[in-house]
């Protein structure tokens, strides 16, 4: 388990990934199902990247491009490698840094094997079902106690001073969408996560929404682009069906 104060980096959910397909690889009758997240992190794992020593690479990057400078980071990637910088979104520092490591530490060479071959299916409703489904989510998330979490981490990182503070909060609570937009009002009106309320929440509902949206796409259409060359889907699709039945 992660801690939400702190980033799950790629080497370490790459790791764990490994080792719990190891284990799963031991059962016959195991069928692993790797279910969406960031693009990224995904596809270290079907690809295989061999991410030995590529933290020390990584924390170097971030000294020479801190986030102010991701424009400056993101002309590198388009340079040394053009087709991995039109995956990802000019302005997503994280994914960019990932690229740009990968590149240099030539990782898509499926060195790190893992113990099964994998079929790669999408799920796509098209946007606006997609969209409606994601506020019908977040409605849910609210009334369900949503608030109350947010205000449980603020109590114990502090979130809302952080927010405060001049440049980017390091926690990772405070950059997830979803909270970072309801912590955001409450540092910018000066109340607290259970002082919010009317105007409060739909400002800080709608920034959610905004960004949720924006980061569904940006999925959508980094998953359509998973390579799945090394997979053969007819055998993996009997495969499936066969375990299943």
């Amino acid at each position: 388990m992660a801690e939400p104060s702190s980033k799950l980096s790629l080497e370490a959910y790459a790791q764990l990934t490994r080792d719990e397909l190891a284990s799963l690889a031991a059962s016959e009758d195991a069928l692993p199902v790797l279910v969406g997240g960031t693009g990224v992190y995904v596809q270290c794992v079907l690809d295989g990247w061999d991410l030995a020593g590529t933290g020390t690479l990584r924390r170097s990057l971030e000294r020479d491009f801190p986030r102010s400078d991701v424009n400056g980071a993101y002309q590198v990637l388009a340079r040394l490698a053009p087709e991995a910088a039109r995956r990802v979104h000019p302005s997503n520092y994280e994914a960019i840094l990932n690229a740009l490591a990968r590149r240099m530490t030539g990782l898509a060479s499926n060195e790190a094997a893992t113990p099964f071959a994998f079929a790669v299916y999408g799920l796509d409703r098209g946007e606006a079902e997609t969209d409606r489904r994601i506020e019908t989510t977040l409605d849910a998330q609210i009334r369900h106690g949503l608030l109350e979490e947010i205000a449980e981490l603020d109590r114990r990182y502090r979130l809302v001073e952080q927010a405060r503070r001049p440049g980017r909060p390091r926690n990772v609570a405070t950059q997830t969408h979803g909270y970072r937009e309801f912590v955001g009002v409450a540092a910018s009106t000066g109340k607290a996560i259970a002082e919010l309320h009317g105007a409060d929440l739909t400002a800080a509902r709608a920034e959610a929404l905004g960004h949720i949206w924006a980061y569904s796409r940006r999925q959508r259409s980094w998953f359509r682009k998973l390579s799945a060359s090394r997979v053969d889907h007819r055998s993996a699709v009997k495969a499936i069906v066969s375990r299943l039945q």
